[in-house]
């Protein structure tokens, strides 16, 4: 799952960090809608799978925004990173709640940090501290506590997350990336 993504990160130690969590990812992360209303997110977001097909249309406009601004290299990579994972624990972990939680992408820094067994010594490198800053803020306003985007990271993390719930755009999955 998410290869198209994936592909898209050139720091081998970025990849190899978000391929591990995505193979620690709770198992519903594959399976629910985007919306656990389904007040929210485009219709093809809103049945199976909706969450994965959700977090794949973010990571693209996450991608394509980091063109718009000229954010290349490893802090690119690190906001790939971050775009792919930022819902893994949105209903929870390890139990699947009824609704999306507040504080979920703290959580899932908490549960990658367990499962993924990385030492606080490789979390405190750099790339990694963006990663799970940029999932932690993801939210931005429409989770407590409050976490506007302080620079233009968390912007096009909350951004991106923000234009994929839309449900008048449309993003073309099948369309090749442009780089």
């Amino acid at each position: 799952m998410f290869e198209e993504e994936v592909k898209l990160i050139q720091d081998e130690g970025i990849k190899t960090f978000t391929l591990k969590c995505i193979d620690a990812a709770p198992d519903y992360f594959w399976k629910v809608p985007a919306s656990s209303t389904g007040k929210y997110h485009p219709s093809d977001e809103l049945g199976e799978g909706g969450k994965y097909l959700h977090s794949r249309k973010v990571t693209r406009i996450a991608y394509d925004l980091c063109r718009n601004v000229d954010i290349v290299g490893w802090e690119r990579d690190c906001i790939v990173s971050a775009a792919i994972q930022h819902d893994f624990c949105s209903r929870g972990y390890p139990t699947l709640e009824k609704y999306t939680i507040s504080g979920h992408g703290p959580l899932w820094i908490k549960m990658c940090e367990a499962k993924v067994c990385f030492s606080s010594q490789i979390f405190s490198q750099p790339q990694l501290k963006l990663i799970a800053r940029l999932i932690g803020t993801h939210m931005g306003r429409w989770d407590m506590p409050f976490e506007d985007a302080t620079d233009i990271f968390e912007s096009i993390i909350q951004t991106s997350d923000y234009i994929a719930s839309r449900k008048y755009i449309s993003v073309d999955l099948t369309l090749p990336v442009e780089t």
